[in-house]
């Protein structure tokens, strides 16, 4: 684990249990989604086992956190990504060369998830190891209609924090241990869930 994650992780945790730590929940789940990839989910549990009555309150945060920093990754997309000349701005190059887990290759692999899927590959944005940050930005430059970003961010989101919540309040401490271990296919998990109950409203 790198230094800046250890210096992060142990400043959250600092914030976590006093009254701003609604305020570190909005800042992390806003950074993640437009600005600097954070394992957003692993801040939440952290947070939540320390206020645990507080808990669907900072879901809550989480998802608006989420859904305001994905509306301005569109807007950096949209508007500062690409030149006149469809060119890579020197935005976009800084972003590409210095952003964690942010790379052209993943941007190409957006492109194609984008032109296969659409509304619904943003819904399960969160869920891939891709920095959802690249969804956002992305989204804004393939001009997907904004009011798509909001409802999917909304959908996918919002299900993951307060399912999260829910089994924290449910079972505490012990869920961290559990979503540490088995990431993937909780993952998995959930996804497969959202993809029935999309199926099941369709078919309805």
């Amino acid at each position: 684990m790198s230094n800046w994650y250890k210096n992060l992780k142990v400043w959250g945790l600092k914030w976590g249990n006093t009254k701003y730590s609604w305020i570190v929940m909005f800042v992390c789940a806003f950074a993640d989604a437009c600005i600097f990839p954070l394992p957003t989910p692993v801040f939440f549990i952290a947070l939540a086992l320390i206020n645990i009555q507080k808990t669907y309150k900072l879901a809550l945060v989480a998802i608006v956190g989420t859904i305001i920093g994905m509306s301005a990754g569109y807007l950096i997309g949209h508007f500062l990504w690409l030149n006149t000349n469809n060119e890579f701005t020197h935005l976009a190059k800084f972003f590409f060369q210095h952003i964690p887990g942010f790379s052209i290759e993943h941007y190409n692999k957006i492109r194609i998830l984008f032109l296969k899927w659409d509304f619904w590959i943003l819904i399960f944005a969160g869920y891939t190891p891709i920095p959802l940050m690249t969804f956002s930005i992305s989204s804004g430059v393939f001009n997907i209609n904004i009011l798509i970003v909001i409802v999917a961010t909304l959908i996918g989101q919002g299900f993951l924090f307060f399912l999260i919540a829910y089994l924290i309040v449910k079972i505490g401490t012990e869920f961290k241990r559990l979503f540490e271990k088995n990431i993937k296919i909780i993952s998995l998990i959930i996804s497969i869930i959202i993809i029935a109950i999309i199926v099941l409203i369709i078919l309805k």
